[in-house]
């Protein structure tokens, strides 16, 4: 049983769809509140169970990173994705992203930053995310997997 539209959730019951087998799939990033009732059977008292779930947007890849010669920059180029709010990068000299800064991009038709203000002979490690606003949220994708270029 599925509320129409319940308050709490930003999902309601159209970006919901259950099939015969009772999987629900959820069309729509966000949380979704579903409330599952099952029926008294002879061995069984009817019971109910509410469930909320959240949904985060599909990420993104990072194709190419390079270091602008002598300029103490580096170019970012990721793939696009439609259906997302925008774009969140984080880059850092160590591996495991440690004192990293991120800079977010609020618009999904960009597809390359290119970041300034590098040390010259270092190694950084880029990754980008996807985001999306949903009821005044925002929900984030899983980082891409990192790509390193030695700053010129």
């Amino acid at each position: 049983e599925i509320p129409l539209c319940d308050w709490s959730s930003d999902v309601c019951s159209s970006d919901l769809s259950v099939n015969s087998s009772g999987m629900v799939t959820v069309k729509k990033v966000g949380k979704a509140a579903i409330t599952i009732t099952a029926g008294r059977t002879g061995r069984y008292r009817s019971a109910s169970k509410k469930v909320t779930v959240t949904v985060i947007p599909k990420g993104t890849k990072i194709k190419t990173v390079k270091a602008l010669k002598g300029k103490k920059k580096a170019r970012v180029i990721w793939k696009r994705n439609r259906t997302v709010t925008g774009y969140q990068i984080q880059y850092s000299r160590y591996p495991s992203m440690k004192k990293a800064k991120r800079l977010t991009i609020r618009k999904n038709k960009t597809v390359k930053k290119t970041v300034a203000r590098l040390k010259k002979g270092k190694r950084y490690y880029f990754r980008v995310r996807t985001y999306k606003k949903s009821g005044g949220t925002k929900y984030y994708s899983n980082w891409s997997g990192k790509k390193s270029v030695k700053v010129r």
